[in-house]
């Protein structure tokens, strides 16, 4: 079971993710948070499959930029901590609608994934202005910023309530990216370093 589900992740992660625009589907009535997570949730869907699957790479890219070598066991298994965390960060807007920090992290990482994936491109030195998932990274990055302006234009939130948002999405990020790395046996304070090596390189 525990290989199944490390070999099928991102099938798995899919196939709950889907489950559950169904069943919102079947629901109804949804608050414009509720609305605004469930657009979040199909647009992860089609991230982590533009990342590994069409046209994939991602994994690669990352493995061959901090020098290690990784199977296609791994590549499948670095799924697991993803998909935790982007189920996590989706849900809870859609249970605790009623509080809009709720969906602050998702927002912050929607904006954060559009930023990194441009990065990615000099930094992955592509021949082409295209990393792996840079289309699906754009979209959610717009669709942050509308949220942005929603929540603003509607007095949603303090500022003191954006600052917590992005800084769950940022301990939230680093603890998975460490899980990744520690799967790979790469030590995450490396990673730094590497990419400045990489930066050097250009």
């Amino acid at each position: 079971m525990i290989r199944f589900i490390k070999f099928y992740a991102l099938e798995i992660y899919t196939a709950i993710s889907m489950s559950i625009l169904l069943i919102a589907g079947i629901v109804g009535y949804l608050s414009a948070i509720q609305k605004f997570a469930l657009v979040y949730i199909f647009l992860f869907v089609l991230h982590e499959w533009e990342e590994m699957k069409y046209p994939g790479g991602f994994a690669d890219s990352i493995a061959k930029m901090i020098g290690v070598e990784i199977n296609e066991e791994m590549k499948r298994a670095s799924r697991i901590p993803t998909s935790i965390l982007l189920l996590a960060f989706t849900i809870c807007p859609l249970v605790f609608h009623e509080y809009p920090i709720a969906i602050l992290p998702i927002a912050f990482l929607g904006l954060f994934e559009g930023i990194v994936h441009i990065f990615a491109v000099k930094l992955f030195k592509c021949a082409k202005f295209y990393s792996p998932g840079l289309a699906t990274a754009e979209i959610q990055a717009a669709v942050s910023i509308i949220l942005f302006a929603y929540l603003i234009k509607n007095g949603a939130l303090p500022f003191w309530g954006y600052l917590t948002g992005s800084a769950i999405m940022l301990v939230c990020f680093i603890a998975m990216q460490k899980s990744i790395t520690a799967m790979v046996g790469f030590r995450y304070s490396d990673l730094p370093k590497k990419i400045k090596e990489q930066l050097q390189k250009q």
